[in-house]
């Protein structure tokens, strides 16, 4: 069955169900759900893990419409790989800002931060604002947003290992002085899931590189930005990494993700930081495809979206999934 939302209240079916494909196999672009237009977005990517495969667009998934349509913009540069992008607003017009990345074969990663319109469909790179953390090697680790802030914890020094430190990053700040480097993680973070509840960002599961080998972890922790504090909180029940944390009616979902068998998975976990406790595909029940390194996002209550990533065999796939919550 084919998911079709209304975009001016709820949602039908209720559950999981088979959106339309995007227009290209698709990994490790950034899904972003854009709230002054009620779409998702995919950020850049790129279609296989050749040379020359970097995907310099944005794709715009239209609940309205049920279908996807490639943007006419093109990003700045081929370092469209595990970018961290969220939603942030300056003077009341809101963005999607995109903070580094890497080329497809590449071992060297961009401080590069650019700024997606959605409404004009133009994309801006600040000069002057690079981000601190790449060091010209490391890319971003888990992300999220907290009072129009962006947040980027950890990263992966690219074949050397994870790394520690916590970035936070004002769209309003003057230029220069966008960045401020807080607190360290407890431990080396990447591709970690990671999202924020009532002023607190939490991170459950992330990845590790480990004997040249990237693997799966059970690291969940918090991080208070007000305090600049660590936090402990129950470890996720199961090791994965390479997907995202979503906010979804006060509970944090880990979607799928991980590379290291069983993996990657389908199992959506939800923490509840009210009792501090794990669930397993409740109340949001398991996709349909296991997979990692793919676009997703929700719209906090409602909707989730997740399409493309790399399937259980490794190969790039475009197949999209819809969460409903009824309505």
């Amino acid at each position: 069955m084919t998911g079709v939302v209304n975009v001016a209240g709820g949602c039908a079916p209720t559950g999981w169900s088979a959106g339309p494909n995007l227009p290209t196999v698709l990994v490790r672009s950034v899904g972003v759900y854009f709230p002054a237009d009620g779409n998702f977005y995919s950020m850049g990517g790129r279609t296989s893990d050749l040379v020359g495969s970097d995907f310099q667009h944005v794709l715009r998934y239209s609940p309205a419409s049920n279908s996807w349509t490639q943007m006419g913009v093109t990003l700045p540069d081929n370092f469209m790989n595990n970018m961290a992008c969220g939603v942030l607003a300056v003077s009341g017009t809101p963005s999607i800002y995109c903070v580094g990345g890497s080329f497809a074969t590449g071992t060297t990663a961009t401080p590069r931060v650019f700024a997606y319109n959605p409404v004009t469909d133009t994309s801006t790179t600040l000069t002057g604002d690079d981000w601190p953390g790449a060091m010209g090697t490391i890319l971003p680790g888990g992300f999220t947003v907290f009072n129009n802030k962006l947040y980027i914890l950890g990263g992966f020094n690219i074949s050397v290992g994870s790394t520690n430190q916590i970035w936070q990053f004002d769209p309003t700040a003057a230029v220069g002085a966008k960045w401020l480097q807080r607190t360290n993680t407890p431990v080396g973070i990447m591709y970690a899931p990671t999202c924020t509840i009532n002023g607190i960002i939490y991170v459950g599961g992330a990845s590790d590189f480990q004997g040249g080998l990237v693997v799966d972890t059970t690291n969940s922790f918090s991080f208070n930005p007000v305090a600049n504090s660590i936090g402990m909180i129950a470890a996720i029940p199961r090791a994965t990494g390479e997907t995202r944390g979503l906010t979804f009616n006060g509970k944090m979902l880990v979607m799928g993700g991980g590379r290291v068998a069983p993996n990657p998975s389908n199992e959506v976990d939800a923490y509840d930081p009210g009792t501090n406790m794990w669930t397993v595909n409740t109340p949001v029940p398991a996709f349909v495809t296991g997979r990692r390194n793919f676009p997703t996002d929700a719209d906090g209550t409602t909707r989730i979206w997740l399409a493309g990533g790399y399937d259980s065999t490794g190969v790039p796939i475009n197949s999209m999934e819809i969460f409903c919550n009824g309505g």
